[in-house]
């Protein structure tokens, strides 16, 4: 599932990085590179992606919790 289309970041990536960082977004960014470029998918509303980063986050906090 792409989360960041500049940078061609997927869910799994997100998944690995928030089971290291919790929901720290910046520590995420930081990791993966997502939402460095321009920014489109860290809005809810991004059309560019199949799963905007913010809620690739809440999708793996509620999966890793499980």
């Amino acid at each position: 599932m792409l989360v960041c289309e500049c940078n061609e970041i997927e869910y799994d990536a997100i998944k690995e990085a928030v089971k290291k960082h919790g929901d720290n977004l910046d520590a995420i960014m930081e990791e993966t590179d997502a939402g460095t470029t321009c920014g489109c998918c860290l809005e809810d509303d991004c059309d560019k992606v199949e799963l905007p980063l913010p809620l690739a986050i809440k999708k793996a906090l509620e999966e890793l919790a499980k």
